[in-house]
């Protein structure tokens, strides 16, 4: 006898970043776009304004132009997009060995919705850049990871789910360094990888979650229901 699985509701996936010359902005949208593609996920694509003066940052020889793509690549995050998604991927700069304050003031502002049971059984996932090869990328994996423990929600951390894990990225998360050599160079064609792979992985736990509750919302005829 075949067993029908029901079909779960489409999978809303949101890719939220804070970046400020694009390094973090390109591993967002190879994340989105894993999760769009591999993960067939509807997938919506967020940055995180400035704490400081963005006029000032749109002033810099180096940073302002960049820092103007990255505002005009997508919309400002609203703290209604992270609620109304059932799978969000959290990433930014690392900033000393920890998130940027952009992030945390994001996650600090989260409380009333927390309260209201809005994360529970969410999946989250999170990457993030630096310049360094050391220069704390796994500690800001870590430390969004926790926040999102705290949150309810379900990590899909990548692990060495794929074989890009062995070249690029961490069982954490997506990672990127932007030297190279001393060079900027922003993220590789593997740390973009790395990043998809993410993205699907998120989706499909996803997905895979949205199924479970649709076959115990909705069981078959006959089917027994524990609860």
């Amino acid at each position: 006898m075949i067993r029908l699985i029901p079909e779960a509701k489409d999978v809303r996936t949101l890719v939220l970043f804070h970046s400020r010359t694009g390094n973090t902005r390109l591993l967002a949208e190879a994340v989105a776009e894993g999760a769009r593609i591999g993960g067939g996920a509807s997938v919506a694509l967020r940055h995180l304004p400035e704490l400081g003066d963005q006029d000032a940052l749109l002033a810099h020889d180096y940073v302002g132009p960049k820092y103007a793509a990255v505002r005009a690549s997508c919309p400002t995050a609203a703290i209604q997009d992270i609620a109304a998604a059932d799978v969000v991927i959290l990433g930014c700069p690392t900033r000393m060995g920890g998130m940027t304050a952009e992030m945390k003031a994001l996650i600090d502002e989260l409380g009333g919705v927390w309260q209201s049971g809005a994360f529970q059984d969410k999946v989250g996932a999170c990457f993030t850049t630096a310049s360094t090869p050391h220069g704390g990328q796994e500690m800001t994996l870590i430390g969004m990871s926790v926040a999102m423990i705290h949150l309810g929600m379900i990590l899909a951390a990548p692990g060495y789910t794929a074989r890009i894990t062995e070249n690029a990225g961490s069982p954490y998360g997506a990672t990127a360094t932007s030297k190279h050599f001393g060079q900027r160079v922003g993220p590789t064609s593997d740390d973009l990888q790395a990043a998809r792979a993410l993205g699907r992985r998120a989706a499909l736990v996803g997905r895979d979650l949205l199924r479970g509750r649709a076959a115990a919302e909705h069981p078959l005829p006959g089917q027994q229901t524990t609860g």
